[in-house]
């Protein structure tokens, strides 16, 4: 045993009180407490929260649809519980619930697309896989790439192009070898939630010029609850009792929903929207990832190629929107139900 340093007979800690923090340590202690608790920190923390959320909610949608639930049942359960949150959260902000009229159309727009967006995907996901519904349906950002040209202006790159080709590609590996082994209704009904995805995009961009987004959020569900309800009824009504078996996979979907739209609200206003959209490409690889620990899922070599080929395609349309070339914003704060 030697002494710390410090005077004779001091305790053995008095050295280290003295000599604990000198003042380079300290300084660097004090910049990662303030580079840990920047705004862009929490933004990347809560990005990467809500997309674990929004990657484990769609798997537990997947074991409640296997346990007699309706796709639909789950829509309209978690569109009422969000309804309410949000109108809880726009009543004590005290702000007006009014739109204006020539912002109304595109707000509906929004309604109707995200409740065809959160009808298609999980009604997917009863018919197939999750790793297929999941990376088929993550080609939204990339159907954006594609169409931005046509409905903002501007160039179709050849990057653009490249991009795109490599997520086909990607696709083809994956779907391709085994097609005739996949229910081709899960597949296209990925594919129209891909497609809704895309266009509920373009409606929230217009719609938020001139609505804010808990206003926005509010009235986006206001349409999506009758359509989800409609749905629900015209399959023989919503099965409280089913939903009471399953309450536990129920449950952690919609709470997954919630959890996941509230950090993605504090993610979008405290990092840029081009990284946020580079850490949402971890969602299906979640989505993936507790799906064969959960369900015991499992995709094939070829699925798993194509999928990684996707995902590729995915991070390099990020990192070129995060360098500031000329792609459109991903889907961030304009979302209200993609999932």
């Amino acid at each position: 045993y030697s002494r710390p340093h410090g005077h004779p007979g001091s305790p053995p800690d008095a050295g280290h009180r003295h000599h604990a923090h000198p003042p380079a340590a300290a300084g660097r202690a004090a910049a990662l407490a303030q580079v840990s608790l920047s705004p862009v920190g929490i933004g990347i923390a809560a990005a990467l929260a809500s997309a674990t959320a929004y990657g484990i909610n769609i798997v537990y949608a997947r074991m409640a649809t296997q346990q007699g639930v309706s796709a639909a049942d789950l829509v309209f359960l978690r569109v009422f519980l969000m309804l309410g949150a949000v109108a809880v959260v726009v009543t004590l902000r005290g702000r007006s619930l009014s739109v204006a009229r020539p912002a109304r159309p595109a707000v509906i727009a929004l309604g109707i697309a995200s409740a065809g967006v959160g009808l298609a995907y999980f009604f997917a996901v009863s018919f197939v896989p999750i790793g297929i519904a999941a990376i088929l349906f993550y080609t939204f950002p990339l159907l954006i790439l594609i169409a931005s040209p046509f409905v903002e202006g501007g160039r179709f790159t050849p990057r653009r192009f490249a991009v795109f080709s490599l997520a086909f590609a990607g696709l083809a590996i994956a779907i391709g070898p085994r097609l005739g082994d996949i229910d081709i209704r899960g597949l296209a009904l990925a594919a129209l939630a891909s497609t809704l995805a895309a266009w509920q995009f373009f409606a929230a961009a217009r719609a938020g010029r001139s609505v804010s987004p808990p206003v926005l959020m509010f009235w986006a569900h206001v349409v999506i609850m009758p359509i989800a309800g409609i749905v629900a009824f015209a399959l023989g009504g919503i099965g409280w009792s089913t939903i009471a078996m399953a309450w536990f996979a129920c449950a952690i979907t919609v709470a997954g929903y919630l959890v996941g739209f509230a950090l993605q609200m504090v993610a979008a206003r405290r990092a840029p929207a081009a990284l946020i959209g580079l850490i949402f490409c971890l969602e299906p690889v979640v989505a993936i990832v507790f799906a064969g620990v959960i369900l015991g899922e499992t995709l094939t070599t070829a699925q798993m190629t194509g999928s990684l080929l996707v995902l590729a395609a995915l991070i390099a349309s990020s990192l070129a929107e995060l360098k500031g070339e000329d792609a459109p914003s991903p889907p961030t704060q304009g979302r209200s139900d993609v999932r």
